[in-house]
This record gives C-alpha cells, structure tokens and sequence, in this order.
C-alpha cells in the first residue's frame, strides 16, 4: 500500500474526497437514519394516540350502553392496523376487562402499565397508551388500552443500516450530494407538517389539510394520518356543534316552556279555577300586604264577608252547571262594585266570597259598596229560561278596629256575616263582640246537633188535624222536636234552619218520616175510619236521588198502607226545576202517598202548577187565618182558596186555627179540615194516644159560636 504522501495529487484529492464523502456520507447517513427512526417514532407514538382517541370517541356511546358486543366490533377494527396487537376496555368501577381485541398471530400479552396509566408508556417490545372514557354527560365511564408492536421500527433499523452502509460503498464519491438531497427530502415535509400542525394548533382550524405527497413513504402514511386525524376531530367537532346547537336550542324550548307553566302553575295556586278571582291563599297575602301599608300610613280597611242565601238549594236543585253559572255571574258583578285594582275580590269555596277594601276614609264608605252589592245581586240571573234570584248576606270588619291581622278581620267579618243571616238575610251587618259569642253558639249547638241523632234526642210530636163538617179526627201533622241535655227543649225555628245547612236535615228526615209511620200503625183501630199521619219534606230531601226507594222501603217495612202517608211539600220547593218535580210527584202518587202544599200563598205566585202537579190537598198559612174575622182582605183570599181547591177537586186544611170564629167562618166558607191550638197543640205520642182515646168534640165547639 503507498504511502499517501506518494500518491498523486488525484488520488490524494480523490482519497480526500471519498473520505471526506465517505464520512460526510457516513454522518449524512448516520443523522438521516437517526432522524428518520426518530420520525418513525414519533410516528408510530402518534399513531397509537391518534387510533386510540378515536377508538375512545366511537366506543364511549357504546360503553355508556353496556353494549360489550358492539363495543367488541370496533375492537375488532383494529385488525387493520398491523402494530396494533392488543386492546382492552376496562369498564369504571369494575377491574375486569369489560372488552378485548388481540391480534390473533400474537401469543399471549399483558400490559406493561397499569390501564389507569393515561400516558404514552414504552418497553424494549411494545408501546402503550391509555385513553379514558366519558359519557355524553362527560360521566367518567373507564378505560382504552391500546398496545403496539415496536417490531416494525427494529426491522426499520436493520433496513436503514444496510443502506447506509450500501450506499457507503457504492456511492461514496455522491455521499455528499445525496446527503444534501436526502436531507431535503426527508426534513422538508416534516418541516412542513410541524407547520401545519402549529397552524392548526393556532387557528383551531380542523378543515386544514396537508397536500399528500406523491410517494407512498411513511412519510405519505404520516401526512394521510395527520389529514384523517384532522377530518376525525372536524367530523367530532361538527356532531358536536349539531349537539350543542340541538342541546341548546331544546334548552331553550324547555326553559321557555317551563316558564309558561310556572305562570299557569302561579296563577292556578293564587286564583279560583270557576271564576278566575283570587283565591284564599292570594287574598291572604294581599290583605297581609295591605295591613302593613295601613300601618305604616296611618289607613282604615274594611274587609267584607259575602255568603250567598239558598245557593245550597239552587244548585242542590237545578244542579251543579246551574251553581256554576250563578257563582260567574255573582264575581262580575261583584268585580262591578269595586275600585280594581285597589280593591281585592277573592272566592273562599262554595258561595263564600270576600272583599278587601284599601283606603276608605270612613267606615261608612264600606256599607255604601255593601248596598251596591245588595242591589246589584237584585237582578235575576236567567238559566235556561229560568229566572234565578240569590241574595247576599254580607259581614263587614274595620281594620284597625276590628283587628290587626288578617285572620281576625275574617273571622270577625264572618261573625258579621252570620248576624245578617240571622235579621233576615239579604242584608249587611258590622261585626259586633257579641257576634263573635253567637257564632260560638252557633257552632256549640251544630256540634251537639250531630250528636243527636246518636244519643236518640230527637222526638216527635202529633197536632192533631180535624174534619170540620163531621167534627172528628182525621189524622195528625208529625212535627219534629229536640229535647237537648244542654239546651232542653229546643224550638225547631232554631235548629231546623242549621239543620237544613249542614245537610243533617237529611237523616233527622228520614228519622222522623220512619217514626211517624210506626206511630201511625198504632192509632189503627178495627171497624174505624183510618187515620193518616201527615210529615213534612225538606228541600234537601226532596232532591235526594234516593228518595223514593227510600220511603218505599219504610212502608214495605212496616207494613203500612201507604194511602195513609200524606206528604207535605213548599210552594218553594215544587217550582224551581218544574220538569224534575213533576216525575217525582208522579212516582210518589203511584206509590200510593198523598201530597199537600204547605203554607200555600205565601210562595209563587204562579198558580199553574195546581193544574200540572198531582196535588192533593192545600194547606192554607196561619198568616190568613189569624185575622180571618178581622181582616175582610184574609176572609177574601181564603174564600177564593178555598172556592178554587174545589173548582180543581182538591181539599183544603186551615192552620193556625185558634178560635172558635175561625173554625166557625172555615165551616161557613165549606172548609175541610181544621189544624190549630184550638183544635189541639203539638203533643208528644203517647199523649196524643191519650188524646184519641176521648177527642175533642169539634161541633161543640161551633156550636157555642152559633
């Protein structure tokens, strides 16, 4: 071998520049394959993050499901991805693998990490990187494990060396040239993929994509990955934007919606559904915040209680559409009498109502709107042809006068209201102290009156009823009576009208009804006249459905011949509802019972339903028998009564008779019967046994007038 100093300059300049190429070649070589491998792993690092997130985001639906079969699928879609050789789902709280994929050429493989490991972990053979899952509602759900060959980036480096070392060889002499080119090919798209990642990164611009190099090089791969990892996240950001845009706009339908009802549910809790006034609740609290501003500006209210008269009978009567209809009416016209919105109408329940007035300079300003009230409920309310008149009984309470929070001022206002009641209805009263000791009373005796049915305090007295022309008794009138532990014998004025409100009139009724037809069953005599009994129906009777069943019952019970039950019915009572009345009083004559109208005159004036109803017998109010001969206007009436009842082939009974001129012009206008104190007053039963057992001779008594 020559020394290199002998060698000619070409071979010195060529040996210089083949070891100069050489080892730039060598470097050149050496830095590219470095650069390369590092490249490739990099590559392959953002390739199992790249698969693994997007593994992440198609299976968390899935996984949120327990849908461990679909969720298995996708695993298996893995298969296309050669490096990948394992992957696991662990399922949160749970250890056990929920779903698996495993390359089936690879032998049996565990993870190097732990799956909570949410980092890019290495070994000498694999890669492993691990994704958590999380629901729709970003709920932590568990875990992805993907796990790489690293195999593929070893036989890189045994491929790489033996080109490098091939290319040592062969082309030393272009080591320099080639160096300057390889590195261009190889950095230049790196450098530009790093720049296009940064812009990416910059402007959060997912629509970007990276020109595709015309070679199928890994770098080709690395450039097709980068553009499918940016169309997955566009494609995820854009189902995202839809489900944002989705979720926000069914929000806002959802919120919008929830405030409509809310309102609806305000207003529904604050006002009454029949008449859309306030109600209990709403009136509370605007008569609280009224009261705090009297206070604090030295101001008088009045607080009126509105309680409806015989509202109970209409709508008992001609039914709940009817009551509806008049409770419409009675807030309009009520509204009509106020200053709104100053002033508060509110409906308690049934056919109580309520009116606060703010700012009245005087007490006396609350009795002018309670006559305002008054007249505007005169006018009568048609319902299908029907004329209805209600009447308002109205308490007035003063604050402060009358109490300094709101549930005084009702309870006096109610006191107040029940005092009208009581002086005649249709009328206002101021509370009084006194008030509230009767309503006290009021409800002592309504409590004691539940309990008398109980503790059997209820009697039944006999008046008896004579025949005028033949002079002897006929039967008996059975009048109910309460001989109370506490109040002793209490008249029935007093507690029949309770009764009636209560609705206890009800089974008091049918009480009195069975009793007066046992009683009867005794007076029976062989070979006499048979006596009949003559008992009373109440309006809340009268309209109970059951009513006929129920008096067929006690007949058929005690065997009793039901021509010997009269009935008594009120001009009141038959009119309202004609149509109704009319088949009731037809099935109770089939029955075989007697019916009389009681107190007649002094109710309808029509007279038309003499003609139409199955009446039997009028009875003829003490009013124009107590001044018969004094009065020529009462003797005028009670002939003209009397003259009619026998046009139509009905017989008549004069009550109240408690003289003997009475009874002696009844029998000179051809009267029928007689009833009164001069006849006999109400007696219990076994006095009135006494009584038939030596009658009162009636002829007599005309005769001495004679």
């Amino acid at each position: 071998m020559l020394k290199f100093k002998e060698l000619s300059i070409r071979y010195k300049l060529t040996l210089i520049m083949l070891l100069s190429s050489s080892i730039v070649l060598l470097f050149s070589s050496t830095a590219f394959m470095i650069n390369d491998l590092i490249s490739i792993q990099r590559a392959m690092e953002n390739d199992i993050e790249v698969q693994t997130n997007m593994t992440a985001v198609s299976i968390s639906f899935r996984v949120h499901f327990d849908d461990v079969e679909q969720t298995t699928n996708l695993l298996n879609a893995l298969s296309e991805h050669n490096s990948i050789v394992l992957a696991q789902v662990y399922k949160y709280p749970e250890t056990t693998v929920f779903a698996s994929y495993q390359r089936p050429s690879a032998t049996t493989l565990q993870l190097i990490a732990p799956h909570q490991e949410h980092n890019l972990v290495s070994s000498v053979k694999y890669l492993q990187f691990s994704k958590p899952l999380y629901s729709p509602n970003q709920d932590y759900l568990g875990d992805l494990v993907l796990l790489a060959d690293r195999q593929p980036f070893y036989d890189r480096i045994k491929i790489y060396t033996s080109i490098a070392l091939i290319i040592i060889i062969i082309s030393a002499f272009m080591a320099f040239l080639l160096s300057s080119r390889l590195q261009h090919i190889i950095t230049a798209p790196i450098l530009k993929l790093a720049k296009m990642a940064q812009r990416v990164s910059i402007e959060k611009n997912y629509a970007l994509r990276i020109d595709p190099s015309p070679s199928k090089d890994e770098i080709t791969f690395l450039f097709n990955g980068f553009n499918d990892m940016l169309s997955a996240i566009q494609e995820r950001d854009k189902k995202l934007a839809q489900h944002n845009e989705h979720l926000e706009r069914t929000v806002t339908n959802r919120t919008a919606e929830l405030k409509k009802l809310n309102l609806k549910l305000t207003y529904q809790a604050y006002h009454d559904a029949l008449t859309n006034l306030p109600n209990r609740a709403l009136f509370i609290k605007r008569a609280e915040q009224a009261i705090n501003h009297a206070e604090q500006n030295n101001e008088i209210l009045a607080m009126l209680f509105i309680d409806l008269d015989r509202f109970k009978f209409i709508n008992d009567t001609l039914g709940h559409a009817a009551g509806d209809r008049l409770l419409q009416e009675v807030s309009k016209r009520l509204l009509a009498c106020t200053r709104l919105p100053e002033d508060t109408v509110a409906r308690l329940g049934g056919d109580e109502f309520t009116l606060l007035l703010r700012d009245i300079k005087e007490p006396s300003n609350a009795a002018i709107v309670a006559e305002y009230i008054i007249k505007s409920l005169t006018n009568p309310l048609c319902f299908h042809d029907q004329e209805l008149y209600i009447t308002p009984s109205i308490g007035i309470s003063i604050f402060p006068k009358d109490g300094r929070d709101v549930g005084t001022l009702m309870k006096n206002a109610d006191a107040g209201m029940y005092m009208a009641k009581r002086q005649g209805r249709n009328n206002y009263r101021f509370y009084v102290h006194s008030a509230n000791a009767a309503s006290a009373a009021r409800l002592n005796m309504e409590n004691k009156l539940r309990q008398a049915l109980e503790f059997e305090e209820f009697e039944v007295w006999y008046q008896p009823r004579f025949d005028i022309r033949k002079g002897i008794v006929v039967g008996a009138e059975a009048l109910v009576r309460w001989r109370s532990p506490e109040f002793s014998l209490v008249p029935p004025a007093q507690f029949i009208p309770l009764a009636e409100d209560t609705g206890l009139i009800i089974p008091i009724g049918e009480w009195v009804l069975r009793t007066a037809c046992q009683e009867n069953q005794r007076w029976q005599r062989a070979g006499e006249p048979p006596l009949h009994v003559s008992v009373n129906l109440s309006a809340r009777q009268f309209i109970q459905e059951d009513l006929l069943i129920t008096i067929e019952q006690i007949v058929s019970d005690l065997n009793m011949d039901p021509h010997r039950l009269e009935l008594e019915l009120t001009e009141s009572l038959i009119m309202p509802n004609a149509e109704d009345t009319l088949e009731t009083l037809k099935a109770l004559k089939r029955l075989g019972m007697q019916l009389s109208v009681d107190d007649f005159g002094t109710g309808y004036s029509s007279l038309s339903y003499l003609k139409r109803f199955p009446i039997d017998t009028l009875k003829i109010d003490q009013s124009f028998i107590r001044d018969l001969n004094h009065d020529s206007d009462d003797s005028t009436l009670v002939t003209a009564i009397i003259a009619m009842a026998q046009k139509l082939r009905l017989t008549v009974v004069a009550e109240g008779v408690e003289t003997r001129e009475q009874l002696s012009l009844l029998s000179r206008y051809e009267c029928d019967y007689a009833q009164g104190y001069l006849c006999g007053k109400p007696m219990p039963a076994t006095e009135f046994r006494q009584f038939l057992e030596k009658p009162l001779n009636l002829k007599s008594l005309m005769e001495d007038v004679r």
